[in-house]
């Protein structure tokens, strides 16, 4: 793993990460949008298994995250309109890597968070892709009604600022761990419980967010579904959804049944999708993520 800064237009220094194979010219470049309260050297152990079938991989500490924070305003802080920066963040970085690789296909992977980030995307420069792939998604936040919560982070906003840590997500992450035999709070997340401890323990995981990247998360949520904005997706690119059928992010699979419609409906022509048995929120981190990564690297191998 190489680590890297991109530049951004605005002066914000994005920490970015890149695996390369032992040898020969890649057979295409995969980008990684990591979640929320996360950072992209938790997919160290997937590029790795990547980089040994013959791809390359991308990936970036989005802002107010891992490494990048720093130049942001720290964990979970970030300038404004944070959403629109981060997906201009994800492109630039998605092209200087493509430049360095010149003619290879790109395939955006996107976890939860991520996921709609490169929901988002595909929007803008879906003409860009040759593969969308999509982990623990939903097609909005568990419970939100968009125009209360809009209202309700405006008026925190007003009163406190945007760089103000947010009681919003905690609210709305609450009740996730209420299934789960409860010791950390995260075991929501996989069944792997040396992987939610190693989450718990890491400084870069688990932190409140300012309340001005709540609300431009929580406004980009009705970008990303707004009909106007989803006829932008070529309806070429191929796209797979994978998840567990146990993660509460989904409501009992509920919010990955609306998101597939929505592409069902758009006239997607190649759409994919598998819930693991058993599986919650992180695939990538789960008792049965060789699986998974075998099953990642099937559809890249048949659509590369």
């Amino acid at each position: 793993m190489q680590q890297d800064v991109h530049h951004a237009p605005d002066g914000a220094r994005i920490a970015t990460y890149t695996w390369l194979p032992d040898s020969g010219t890649p057979r295409a470049l995969v980008q990684i949008a990591h979640g929320a309260a996360e950072h992209a050297r938790r997919y160290d152990r997937f590029a790795t298994f990547l980089t040994g079938h013959g791809y390359a991989v991308v990936a970036s500490d989005h802002r107010g995250h891992g490494a990048t924070a720093a130049s942001t305003g720290g964990r979970g802080v970030t300038g404004e309109d944070a959403w629109r920066a981060v997906v201009g963040d994800l492109k630039g970085i998605g092209d200087h890597a493509a430049a360095a690789h010149p003619g290879l296909p790109l395939v955006l992977l996107g976890h939860s968070m991520g996921a709609m980030l490169a929901r988002d995307y595909a929007q803008e420069y879906g003409a860009d892709l040759a593969g969308l792939i999509l982990t623990g998604t939903f097609r909005t936040l568990p419970g939100l009604d968009i125009d209360a919560a809009v209202t309700d982070l405006e008026a925190e906003i007003a009163a406190h600022g945007r760089a103000h840590p947010s009681p919003f997500l905690p609210r709305t992450f609450g009740s996730f761990n209420d299934a789960f035999a409860h010791r950390t709070g995260y075991e929501w997340l996989s069944r792997d419980t040396a992987e939610v401890e190693r989450y718990a323990a890491d400084e870069d995981c688990g932190f409140p967010f300012c309340a001005g990247l709540v609300l431009d998360w929580v406004r980009a949520i009705r970008k990303v579904n707004d009909p106007a904005h989803l006829a932008r997706i070529p309806r070429g690119l191929p796209i797979h959804v994978a998840v567990g059928d146990q993660d509460p992010c989904h409501q009992r699979m509920t919010l990955v049944h609306e998101l597939m419609e929505d592409y069902r409906y758009l006239g997607i022509r190649e759409l994919t999708w598998r819930a693991y048995p058993g599986a919650r929120h992180e695939i990538l981190h789960e008792t049965n993520r060789d699986e998974v990564q075998d099953d990642l690297l099937s559809w890249l191998d048949k659509h590369i």
